[in-house]
C-alpha cells in the first residue's frame, strides 16, 4: 500500500498555535459566525481538510502540503527563540529573517487571501512580475504561449503560487531594512494576553495584496506574551498606552474571518463585548486605524 495521503491541512500551523495554549495544551475560541465560544486545541482548529490537495494525473496528492511541513520546520528553532527571550535580550538577525519568510508563507496561505493569489498566479511568467521563477525546456527553446496559458490555468499551479510570491521580497532591499526595526512587545506580567486568528498579521490594509510590500507595516502576535510591530521605525515601550494590547485583540476579531483564540476565556469574552460595542454603534471601520494611530503618534 502506498503512503496515505494526509486530509487535514492547517492554514495556522500548529507548532506556532501552540504558543497560545494553556496548561492542558488547549485554548478557548470564538466562532465569528456561529458567535459561540468553544474549547479545542491547535489540532482541531484552524485548519481546512484537502485545502492543499491537488488533483495530478495519477490521482489526488497532498505534496504541497508536505512541502509546507518541511519549509515551516526551518523556521521553528528561529520561532522558539524568540519565544523564549524577554526585553532585556536583543533577537540575533538571522531569527528574526527566519521570521520574516515564515510570516510571508503564512500571509500568502490564509484562505482570506485565496482570491488573490489566483490572480497574482496569472502574472508569472510574463516577463515582467515574478521574474524570479522561469519556464525553460531541456532543449533551451522557448516555452508555446499555449503551455504556459495551460499551466497558468492549472489548480496545481494556483495553489503552488502559495509558496512561490513570498520569495518576492527578497528582491528589494526594504525588506531587511524593516526587519532591523522590528519592535518586540513583551507582556509585563508574563501573562498571555495576545490572542491568535485566522487572518494573525494585521495590516492597515494598504499593501496587503502587494507581494513585496504586505508585510511593511503590520501587528502580528509570536506567542501569547510577545507582539511584534513593525511600523518603520523604533519604538520604546512608554508610547504604547495601558489599551493598546485590547485594542489589538479586537482588531484581531475584526480582521478574522471566523475564528480567533485565547487561553483565556474571561479575555476572550471581553473582547468579544467590546468588538460588539463597534459593530452596533457602526464603528468597526475605525478599529484597525485606532491601532495604527496608536503607532503614528
Amino acid at each position: 500500500m502506498g503512503e496515505q495521503r494526509s486530509k487535514k491541512h492547517h492554514y495556522i500551523p500548529r507548532y506556532y498555535l501552540k504558543g497560545f495554549t494553556n496548561e492542558e495544551d488547549s485554548f478557548f475560541v470564538y466562532d465569528k459566525k456561529d458567535g459561540k465560544i468553544f474549547k479545542s486545541s491547535p489540532g482541531n482548529t484552524f485548519f481546512e481538510n484537502n485545502l492543499n490537495t491537488i488533483t495530478l494525473k495519477d490521482g489526488d496528492s497532498d505534496f504541497l502540503e508536505k512541502m509546507y511541513a518541511e519549509t515551516e520546520g526551518r523556521f521553528w528553532s528561529s520561532l522558539d527563540k524568540i519565544r523564549d527571550s524577554d526585553h532585556r535580550n536583543s533577537i540575533d538577525l538571522l531569527n528574526k529573517m527566519d521570521l520574516f519568510f515564515f510570516l510571508s508563507i503564512l500571509h500568502w496561505r490564509l484562505p482570506r487571501n485565496a482570491e488573490h493569489v489566483e490572480s497574482l498566479s496569472q502574472k508569472f511568467f510574463s516577463g515582467k512580475d515574478f521574474n524570479f521563477f522561469t519556464l525553460q525546456s531541456k532543449s533551451g527553446k522557448s516555452i508555446p504561449e499555449e503551455f504556459i496559458h495551460k499551466l497558468r490555468e492549472s489548480e496545481a499551479f494556483k495553489k503552488s503560487a502559495r509558496l512561490m510570491i513570498p520569495f518576492a521580497p527578497f528582491h528589494t532591499k526594504e525588506w531587511s531594512e524593516n526587519v532591523e526595526k522590528w519592535n518586540f512587545s513583551y507582556a509585563g506580567d508574563g501573562g498571555s494576553w495576545h490572542m491568535v486568528g485566522d487572518s494573525p498579521i494585521i495590516t492597515d490594509g494598504e499593501f496587503d495584496h502587494d507581494p513585496e510590500k504586505c508585510l511593511d507595516r503590520f501587528i502580528f502576535p509570536v506567542s501569547g506574551r510577545i507582539l511584534l510591530i513593525s511600523n518603520g521605525k523604533r519604538l520604546q515601550v512608554k508610547e504604547l498606552p495601558p489599551n493598546f494590547t485590547l485594542q489589538y485583540n479586537v482588531a484581531l476579531l475584526d480582521r478574522a474571518e471566523r475564528f480567533i483564540a485565547s487561553p483565556n476565556k474571561n479575555l476572550l469574552e471581553a473582547v468579544v463585548t467590546l468588538y460588539r460595542h463597534y459593530v452596533d454603534h457602526g464603528m468597526t471601520h475605525l478599529i484597525i486605524k485606532e491601532l495604527f494611530w496608536y503607532l503614528d503618534e
